[in-house]
This record gives C-alpha cells, sequence and structure tokens, in this order.
C-alpha cells in the first residue's frame, strides 16, 4: 500500500509506517486453517485464549477504481459500538 501521503501528527510514535486517510471498499478473506492454544479465562458469554499462530487473512482494497489484493496477519478486532468493529491487519513484508 502507498505511504505518501500523511494521515496526522496524532499517529503513534512506536507504528513502523506513516499512515493516512483512506475511506474505499475493503473486503477481508479469511484463509482455511485452525488455532490451538491456551484458554486464559471462560464465561457464559466468551471466552479468552492465547495462541502462538497467526490467523492468515487476504485484504481487498479498491483504491482509484483499482481493486488490489494484499495478503497479512489480523492482528486485532475491537468492538467499536454496537455491532461496530474495527480490525487490524498486518501486512505482510515484501
Amino acid at each position: 500500500m502507498q505511504d505518501d501521503q500523511p494521515l496526522s501528527t496524532s499517529t503513534s510514535d512506536r507504528r513502523r509506517a506513516q499512515r493516512r486517510t483512506l475511506e474505499s471498499p475493503v473486503r477481508l478473506n479469511l484463509s482455511e486453517q485452525q488455532l490451538s492454544g491456551q484458554a486464559s479465562n471462560l464465561s457464559s458469554s466468551g471466552i479468552l485464549f492465547f495462541t502462538e499462530g497467526e490467523l492468515r487473512v487476504t485484504v481487498e482494497v479498491e483504491e482509484n477504481g483499482e481493486t488490489r489484493q494484499v495478503t497479512g496477519s489480523l492482528v486485532r478486532c475491537e468492538r467499536i459500538q454496537g455491532e461496530r468493529r474495527g480490525w487490524a491487519v498486518e501486512f505482510d513484508r515484501s
């Protein structure tokens, strides 16, 4: 992905690459795989567990009338509000 347009000065110093704003359609495709790990806690509404493995994905991003496919690993999912979620993917290094 292109890193030529800065997002803002509020971007954290710990990030490896500069961010920029992008409002475009995205599709996340999950690779068929299985993850095994160790449970941390369990309730009637969910479970928290940890793995050493990665959840491999392919992201399709539409930008300037062109669709690109980029592979990577899903690194975070966060419920923002109600059913809205934020998903973070770390792209494979070229």
